[in-house]
């Protein structure tokens, strides 16, 4: 109690704040006087450090109120007395935004935590949104701390000293308080040989900031680096300023900068003086210092005495551990949305505050017996309530997935084994459709040879036709040819006949009609034209009648030549007897008459030359006739081919669509019975594993229901049981938590196995042959270095820790260093980055705080990425890194903050645990063959273990994953069949492996009394 000092600083401090008091709000004499009750509370009763000084001053004052003021003590006295500015800081800060308005925050009876809830909450979630989050829940006594921390900053010059074990929230409601006061919060942040001149310089950023605005310095233990800071901090406290902060240039530029405010709203004298004073005195009232300090140990006595402005120019404010009603609080709030049964909602929210008080108790306990420390704080509880959430989410996730899988492999089994009968009824029915199909295909097959040879000989006889028709044609057209030819040989005369007709005009004949009795031989050549178009009237009239068509000339080119008789020919050729009868001699007479003779010779030459082609032609036409009837012949004959064959294709469609049919029935009957057959092999090979994965589904539901209770005690030991030894741990966990849950009836499997539940056999085998111990504490411990929150401290004075962790994290790239290396920050920032391992190995009590946001993994999002602040960098953060901590020291004392940042684990060995050990060194000498056996056997059977659980969970997978029928998957089938031989074998070589292991520890029983006096001579030694 050494900050019990009063002076007049605090009477001065009272009325200080009772002239906070305004009309408005405090009219009367009872309002003053609650106001006085409040004012002296704030400043005497708050820095009171247990129940008993509390209930004194709270008398003491009560009887003074009721001396002094009789009938406004009892206004003045109801709880309870909350006085502050807040009630209407959302309407002020609403107007603020809007550009300003006439509300006041006024100094005021807040009356009741009820009314500053809902306000205090908005704010924090206001500071959440633009701010790291802090999750905070506001049960009474956080709202009175946060209501008296807030209330110094809105006072000038309001300063404040929280006193309280680490984890009690100091940080968070000194955040919250100045984000309230519309103050900016500053801290300093160390690094790697930080020191005085980089405190200063750090402290000049804070003077540039005082400037404008007010700011909360905050100042914790932690960043005590020298003890010269806290001599700084007294000066600034007591002062306001620290001495030679500033270098004189420093100082010119702040009074010229201040010197216009100073002198005109100041008014202050303009020297530099002045001004300087003017900015000292600005700085202190927007200056806030809150220093958060532990009451543990001498060290905050010993600093108070040493720097007095501690005591003298602060507000004491002593954080008292949270009461019950706070803790229930707590609890409700964060499981307000875990999914937990009705009935066992408030055991469970009753039962965690029943831990967080017994292990308060059992601290204190484990000091007097055992002379070693454990620190409880808020912080522990509220890692309690995280572990309970994140382990029962864990294992809930773990067990769903562990039904979903044996539900998928089931499910696959008993689909198989339903559809068995079913198909095995389709086969049969499909097998007769396969048998009726083929036989369909087999008829149709003979018709279609039958038809094939028809068609066959009716193709052939057409071919045959054919190329006689193809004989007859070629002899048809070479006589017709000949034929053709002859008549070429009157064609010229023709064509002269022809071209003298057309050398012919009209007038020609005109005149050539126009002689009353022509030329004998024009007279001759008219009658033989009229004679050769079968006149009747063969006389120079009748010529002249036939000459006076209109198409005279033209009818006798288009003649038909091929219409005359033999009779025409002999009468014009009757004729030709007389010698001048020719066209040369007629030119010398008509000129129209010579052409028409000219034409007669070659009517008569064309006629005596057809005479004789004719015969021919007439034959070839008869052949021609002959060949167009065969040919007729041969489109019919050809007809019915295509006929024949259009049904034969018919019939290859119908025949091919049949077998295709029954290709497709064949192959549907195959694949039933292969299905029958993979079905057959699959249910009888699982039958087994069938029986046991209905058992183990049955269990995992069951056991579902029953982690509300195991994890709740999982998660107690997790969060409290580090420090403590095995009999301690054993006292908690068995003899009074699992109890208690027990009693309160919440879900919880019987018997409760820790080890079961946050660990398996594969894993702690894993351990062993990392070289970790196998006894129960070193379980436990190693549980607690691998499930816990916080990153593990392990006191190990035997370094059986530092040499497991080696080993087990080997693989992880593990880097180990301690904090006299030069290089350690560089390092740990290497592996923080890229994922790799970290062990500080042979730290003693103290921790540099430099590595403090790296042990609260204070992770800070920017956009996609994660980083940590170490040292004055931003260092991306990896999921995979681990840290660890060990100490060779048997008996630390480290402080509450310590015990908030890391897991302190206990690897102290015990009796028993020194025993076992002792057992397997002496068998490694007495007989070394059974202690190579035992390791290769521990490893045969991790390995082994590892094996069965990875080849049932391919087992599962496949099962659960396969698409389609699982019965078509032969290739699944197999790979199921030989996971199934090689479980079988793993699940045989381990009862024989675990039959082995019965025998071996049985013979080493024979040197545990070698062992056991070896134990007990070691702690006879230690004492």
């Amino acid at each position: 109690k050494f900050h019990y000092i009063f002076n007049l600083r605090d009477l001065s401090r009272v009325t200080e704040g009772v002239m906070l008091s305004t009309p408005d709000n405090m009219a009367d004499c009872k309002s003053v006087v609650r106001l006085l009750r409040h004012e002296m509370n704030r400043i005497f009763y708050d820095r009171l450090v247990d129940d008993a000084d509390k209930a004194f001053v709270t008398d003491k004052i009560a009887d003074a109120l009721r001396a002094a003021f009789s009938g406004e003590a009892d206004h003045a006295l109801r709880e309870p007395c909350l006085y502050g500015d807040l009630l209407n800081y959302n309407i002020v800060e609403e107007e603020k935004e809007r550009g300003g308005g006439d509300t006041l925050r006024l100094y005021e009876d807040m009356q009741d935590y009820n009314k500053i809830k809902p306000v205090l909450e908005e704010v924090l979630e206001k500071y959440n949104s633009g701010n790291k989050a802090m999750n905070l829940v506001l049960f009474e006594d956080c709202l009175g701390y946060l209501v008296r921390v807030h209330r110094l900053m809105r006072l000038p010059r309001g300063n404040a000293l929280l006193v309280g074990v680490g984890g009690s929230g100091k940080q968070s409601i000194t955040r919250l308080a100045a984000y309230t006061a519309n103050c900016d919060v500053f801290s300093i942040t160390l690094t790697r040989g930080y020191n005085e001149a980089l405190f200063r310089d750090d402290l000049k950023q804070l003077y540039g900031k005082l400037q404008t605005q007010g700011t909360a310095f905050m100042f914790t233990d932690a960043h005590v680096a020298e003890e010269g800071f806290l001599e700084l901090i007294n000066n600034m406290l007591t002062s306001g300023m620290v001495p030679a902060l500033f270098e004189e240039s420093e100082r010119d530029g702040i009074c010229n900068n201040m010197r216009d405010e100073a002198v005109h709203k100041g008014g202050a004298v303009d020297t530099k003086e002045a001004i300087w004073q003017y900015f000292i005195g600005k700085c202190r009232d927007n200056l806030h210092v809150v220093m958060a300090m532990s009451p543990v140990g001498e060290q905050l006595r010993v600093r108070c005495r040493s720097f007095p402005g501690m005591v003298n120019n602060t507000v004491i404010n002593w954080f008292v551990p949270w009461p019950e009603e706070a803790l229930e609080s707590v609890a409700g709030v964060f499981l307000a949305e875990e999914d937990l049964p009705n009935a066992s909602r408030k055991p469970i929210v009753e039962h965690m505050v029943m831990v967080h008080q017994y292990v308060r108790g059992q601290s204190d306990s484990f000091l007097q017996q055992l002379k070693r420390y454990n620190y409880v704080t808020p912080k522990n509880y509220l890692d309690f309530i995280s572990n309970y959430r994140s382990v029962l989410k864990d294992e809930r996730r773990k067990i769903d997935g562990q039904i979903q899988r044996l539900d998928g492999g089931l499910s696959k089994l008993v689909q198989a084994a339903t559809e068995v009968d079913a198909m095995h009824i389709k086969l049969v029915a499909a097998q007769a459709e396969v048998e009726v199909k083929s036989k369909q295909v087999k008829e149709m097959l003979v018709e279609i040879s039958a038809n094939t040879k028809v068609a066959e000989q009716q193709q052939a006889a057409a071919n045959t036709k054919e190329q006689e028709l193809n004989v007859m044609a070629a002899q048809i057209s070479e006589e017709k040819a000949e034929a053709e030819a002859a008549l070429e040989e009157a064609l010229p005369a023709l064509e002269d006949a022809a071209k003298a007709l057309n050398d012919l005009k009209k007038e020609d004949i005109t005149e050539m009609r126009q002689f009353a009795k022509p030329h004998e031989l024009v007279q001759n050549v008219a009658l033989c034209v009229v004679i050769l178009k079968g006149g009747k009237d063969v006389s120079w009239k009748g010529a002249k009648v036939v000459m006076g068509e209109g198409n005279f000339l033209r009818s006798l080119v288009e003649f038909d030549k091929d219409g005359l008789t033999e009779k025409q020919i002999k009468q014009v050729k009757v004729y030709f007897q007389s010698a001048d009868f020719t066209p040369e001699a007629m030119k010398s007479i008509s000129q129209a008459g010579a052409g028409l003779l000219k034409w007669v010779y070659a009517i008569v030459n064309y006629y005596g030359i057809a005479k004789t082609v004719n015969p021919k032609r007439q034959a070839v036409a008869n052949a021609e006739k002959t060949l167009r009837q065969a040919q007729k012949d041969l489109v019919k004959i050809q007809a019915e081919v295509k006929a024949l064959g259009d049904h034969l294709q018919e019939l290859q469609v119908k025949f091919e669509a049949g077998s295709v049919e029954e290709r497709e029935l064949q192959e549907r009957a195959d694949l039933m019975e292969r299905r029958l057959t993979a079905a057959s092999k699959l249910i009888a090979g699982l039958s087994s594993e069938r029986e046991r994965w209905t058992s183990d589904m049955e269990k995992l539901h069951s056991s579902r229901d029953l982690l509300v209770g195991d994890c709740l005690l999982a998660s107690a030991f997790l969060s409290y049981t580090g420090a403590f030894s095995f009999e301690f741990r054993a006292n908690m966990m068995v003899g009074t938590w699992e109890p208690d849950v027990r009693a309160k009836k919440i879900p919880c499997i019987e018997p409760y196995r820790l080890e079961a539940l946050l660990t398996s056999e594969v894993e702690t085998a894993k351990w062993a042959s990392e070289g970790l111990p196998q006894d129960e504490l070193s379980i436990q411990n190693g549980i607690l270095t691998t499930r816990s929150s916080r990153y593990p401290l392990c006191i190990d004075p035997q370094q059986q820790a530092v040499a497991w962790i080696k080993k087990k994290e080997s693989k992880s790239s593990l880097k180990v260093c301690s904090f006299n290396d030069s290089d350690f920050l560089k390092h740990l920032e290497i592996c923080v980055n890229l994922g790799f391992s970290y062990l500080f190995e042979g730290i003693d009590e103290y921790i540099d705080p430099i590595i403090d946001p790296v042990l609260e993994k204070n992770i800070v999002r920017k956009g996609a990425s994660r980083t940590v602040k170490i040292g004055d960098k931003d260092v991306e953060w990896d999921d995979s890194f681990r840290l660890y901590l060990t100490s060779k020291l048997a008996n630390p004392h480290y402080g509450p903050e310590t015990f908030g940042k890391v897991m302190i684990i206990n690897y102290s060995v015990t009796l028993q645990g020194l025993e076992d050990q002792l057992l397997n060194e002496t068998v490694k000498v007495e007989r070394s063959d059974l202690a190579k056996q035992q390791v290769a056997l521990v490893e045969e059977v991790s390995e082994l273990s590892g094996m069965l659980k990875e080849l049932e969970d391919t087992l599962l997978y496949e099962l659960a994953n396969s698409t389609g029928n699982i019965l078509d998957n032969t290739e699944l089938i197999e790979t199921l069949d030989k996971t199934k031989v090689k479980a079988t074998e793993i699940s045989e070589k381990l009862e024989e492996a675990k039959g082995t292991s019965a025998e071996i520890s049985a013979t080493c029983q024979a040197y545990r009394p070698v062992a056991k006096r070896g134990s007990i001579l070691f702690f006879c030694d230690g004492l």
